[in-house]
């Protein structure tokens, strides 16, 4: 049985209301870490465009320079490729989770096990929604809609889907 098996039995499992909420939570935690793990076993190949951006150095030797001292080099200089691996798969898994918290056919109990781990495993501590001690009910109920409009540096834009970022979920 592969894992997108396990997850349609799993989901089927979080919607039977026959069983307990804390079971069916239990089988919501569990799809969505069998998601993440599908992430990593995937793996990202050696020529991901993420990866060759991540290694490769800044054209800007002036602003590299100043740079230097703060990044320790690395992100001027481009990363190794384990690092950059790590990082891009890192980033792969917050997408796989964002997908599952904006997919609206999606239960809300699965939604709100992707909320969590977003939570527990993808925030820094000082980001906003942690400071503003948000837990996994509010920050599902935050959710923007597909057709919302963000303002950002550049101007207005609509937000991506699916999703990319924080930024185009919260």
């Amino acid at each position: 049985m592969n894992s997108n098996e396990k997850v349609a039995d799993l989901r089927e499992l979080i919607a039977d209301e026959s069983l307990s909420i804390n079971e069916r939570k239990l089988a919501a935690e569990h799809a969505v870490r069998l998601q993440l793990e599908d992430v990593e076993l995937t793996g990202v190949p050696d020529d991901d465009p993420e990866i060759v951006e991540l290694m490769t150095p800044w054209a800007d030797q002036t602003l590299a320079a100043m740079c230097a001292s703060v990044t320790n080099g690395r992100s001027v200089n481009g990363w190794n490729l384990t690092d950059a691996k790590k990082t891009v798969l890192r980033r792969l898994a917050l997408r796989a989770l964002l997908a599952v918290v904006v997919d609206e056919a999606a239960h809300r109990l699965e939604r709100l096990a992707a909320c969590q781990v977003i939570l527990d495993e993808h925030l820094h501590p000082r980001n906003v929604l942690r400071i503003n001690g948000y837990d996994a009910e509010r920050l599902l109920d935050a959710v923007v809609s597909a057709d919302a409009v963000k303002w950002t540096s550049e101007g207005q834009r609509t937000v991506e889907r699916p999703p990319q970022t924080l930024a185009d979920v919260w």
